[in-house]
């Protein structure tokens, strides 16, 4: 096949496709059926309906905080503790480091005595001197000593 021949072939092929869509196309427009149009009820009036808009970003905001999607209420055990803060620790050790997990009975708070320079890893129900530790935080661990809740910070 001569590349004369190869061109026309090209050119009649396109022509055909674009002759075969243009067809389609006018097939679609011309015999495609007319959307019935809504009867008129003679009796009841015509209503007109304000259209309705979007919610704004403050509504919504408002409809997540009162649904509490994310649990950021405080429970009733929260509530009643975090009422009264507890008080600093008597205890002679230092808070040197933390880390707070999902689950909290995974986090672990690393503890050193004042008097020694070696520190050791606790978790929640572990027994430090005389207390016992009730939660861990980012920067303090809740103690329970003789039925009071101290806290014990990070210094800084």
């Amino acid at each position: 096949m001569t590349e004369s021949r190869f061109h026309r072939a090209v050119v009649l092929t396109t022509v055909l496709s674009l002759a075969g869509a243009i067809a389609l196309v006018v097939h679609a427009v011309w015999f495609s059926p007319l959307p019935a149009a809504p009867a008129a009820n003679p009796r009841a009036p015509e209503e007109k309906h304000a259209p309705k808009r979007a919610p704004q970003t403050a509504e919504l905001t408002r409809a997540i905080l009162a649904n509490d999607i994310f649990g950021l209420k405080p429970t009733a055990a929260e509530a009643t503790r975090n009422a009264v803060p507890p008080k600093p620790a008597e205890i002679d050790m230092d808070l040197t480091g933390t880390v707070v997990t999902a689950d909290p009975d995974r986090n672990v708070a690393f503890l050193r005595e004042r008097s020694g320079r070696t520190q050791k890893p606790y978790r929640i129900g572990a027994s430090v001197k005389d207390a016992t530790i009730i939660s861990i935080g980012r920067n303090s661990v809740i103690l329970s000593r003789q039925g009071r809740e101290e806290i014990l910070t990070m210094k800084p």
